[in-house]
């Protein structure tokens, strides 16, 4: 969940005023970028979704007459590809103070000036984009100049720190483990991005960009605790619900074969939890996801723990959820929550969310969350 005062959360919940402004940013003679004017948005929207590559997108319609600036030059003047706009959401309670907080940091991609309009239409993605776009040209293995091999997260850094024009920061959270060396004759081709999921998956870890375009390794944990609440009735923020259930995406087993130069096998989890919908000995049935295979996960410990994150994954989708509901910039993926299904509260994780930028309700998709517990392991 992002950052904000108390005054700010609770805000959200009363009656307010919401409007979204855009910072423009261009880039300098020192790989870096520099604020240049600050705009108002007429329309957009923001889409975050954690189970993509890029994790945010934005479509923003720039107004140059607004309370922000004067511009005395035509906008499409001064947005263009290589511009970086931060895209800010601001809400004005009843004492007529503003606050902003930033949710999003982005690369543009398009901009579309409409004839007899000032106004211009942007469409940008986080900076992850430049690492998508730059496949790699030659097999490529973890090693350094000196022919010596990479730890993990550092061959993560190297494939995105190439691909991106600035210099990125990062943050690796604590519970990664950064010593831990991609196994001996690891190499990849084509895809940068699977390049850097598949080092990621090998440390039971995801890597995103974040919303000051920061880039993050972290593992999903389930321990936390709901960051906000989204309930109906009277004093609820929810305005309609749509509880899905279905087999198509659910597994209750998992497959995953590992390798190393000293041998190799199979491990096979299954949900061996008597109280899940999908318990493998219950009315669910027995249904294994495909053959699981990371080429960066080279012992039995390994698998187990990639083997359960993918689990954990398909069982939560015993329990989808898609909302609407007032909108809420702060909440992101993998954020846990806490929603009303079917009269009842659950506790579910953010898959994926549709902020509107110009007034409206925001779309949340969102899975149970299933609390850890021992697995029945084969192999």
């Amino acid at each position: 969940m992002l950052p904000a005062s108390e005054t700010f959360k609770r805000g959200l919940l009363t009656s307010h005023r919401a409007e979204t402004r855009v910072r423009v940013l261009q880039p300098t003679e020192s790989n870096s970028y520099e604020e240049l004017v600050v705009v108002g948005v007429s329309a957009g929207q923001l889409r975050l979704d954690g189970r993509q590559n890029i994790w945010r997108q934005g479509s923003v319609t720039l107004a140059p007459a607004d309370i922000y600036t004067s511009i005395e030059y035509p906008l499409i003047d001064i947005v263009n590809e290589s511009s970086r706009i931060v895209i800010e959401r601001g809400i004005t309670p009843p004492n007529l103070v503003t606050e902003w907080v930033k949710v999003a940091t982005l690369q543009v991609t398009d901009v579309t000036e409409k004839s007899g309009s000032a106004a211009v239409q942007v469409n940008a993605m986080d900076s992850a984009l430049w690492v998508r776009d730059y496949n790699l040209i030659l097999p490529w293995s973890p090693l350094d100049e000196n022919g010596e091999k990479m730890t993990t997260v550092d061959a993560i850094k190297h494939l995105v720190n190439e691909a991106v024009w600035d210099t990125p920061s990062w943050t690796v959270d604590e519970s990664v483990d950064v010593t831990a060396i991609p196994p001996d004759g690891t190499v990849f081709r084509g895809s940068r991005m699977n390049a850097v999921k598949e080092l990621a998956k090998g440390l039971g870890a995801i890597v995103h960009v974040d919303v000051n375009g920061n880039w993050v390794i972290a593992k999903q944990s389930s321990q936390n605790d709901p960051v906000a609440s989204f309930l109906t009735g009277p004093n609820g923020v929810v305005m309609t619900t749509s509880a899905i259930r279905t087999r198509q995406e659910q597994f209750n087993a998992v497959p995953l074969r590992w390798d190393s130069p000293k041998g190799g096998g199979l491990v096979f989890l299954v949900d061996d939890d008597p109280q899940s919908p999908t318990y493998w000995q219950g009315p669910f049935g027995k249904k294994p996801a495909a053959e699981q295979k990371v080429d960066t996960v080279t012992t039995k410990d390994e698998a187990i723990e990639a083997a359960r994150a993918m689990l954990d994954d398909y069982r939560g989708y015993s329990g989808m959820l898609n909302f609407q509901s007032v909108h809420n910039p702060l909440i992101e993926p993998y954020d846990r929550i806490e929603v009303d299904v079917l009269g009842s509260s659950e506790v579910h994780v953010i898959d994926a969310l549709t902020l509107p930028l110009s007034g409206g309700q925001m779309t949340v998709e969102t899975r149970k969350l299933v609390e850890e517990n021992v697995d029945a392991v084969y192999g």
